[in-house]
């Protein structure tokens, strides 16, 4: 058995292509240049219990997560081990259709992030309190 060297885990400044992530995730924006670009075709994301693999699937996902509203997320702290990098922060989610709907707050929000040697995402897990979860999938 091969056994893999486990690095420390290091806070470090948010990357750029993470940033640009969130930013295209809350813009819905899939333009080919856009955060998107940053997955592998064959990405396989968990978010909270659900489970979609493929980047085409996961565009279709978050367009249905997010089109009903404006979205913003909130890095707090990024931390990295290797090619493993763990985003802790929040999002704010604002209806689209019903103005005088309170926001939901989901935080903490954890994501987590494989990229492979290339520097593409091939495993995304996000995470946060049950509840925030209900509220946003309903």
């Amino acid at each position: 058995m091969k056994t893999m060297k486990h690095d420390v885990i290091q806070k470090i400044e948010t990357p750029r292509w993470m940033l640009d992530l969130f930013k295209a995730i809350d813009a819905l924006d899939f333009s080919e240049n856009a955060g998107f670009s940053l997955f592998t075709e064959d990405v396989d994301l968990v978010f909270g219990s659900k489970h979609v693999m493929g980047i085409d699937n996961v565009k279709a996902f978050f367009k249905k997560l997010d089109e009903p509203y404006s979205t913003v997320h909130h890095v707090k702290g990024v931390f990295q081990t290797g090619n493993a990098y763990f985003m802790q922060g929040s999002a704010e989610l604002r209806s689209n259709t019903d103005k005088n709907a309170a926001p939901i707050f989901v935080e903490p929000l954890f994501n987590l992030l494989y990229l492979n040697d290339q520097g593409k995402v091939t495993n995304y897990v996000v995470s946060a309190p049950p509840e925030a979860i209900k509220a946003v999938f309903g």
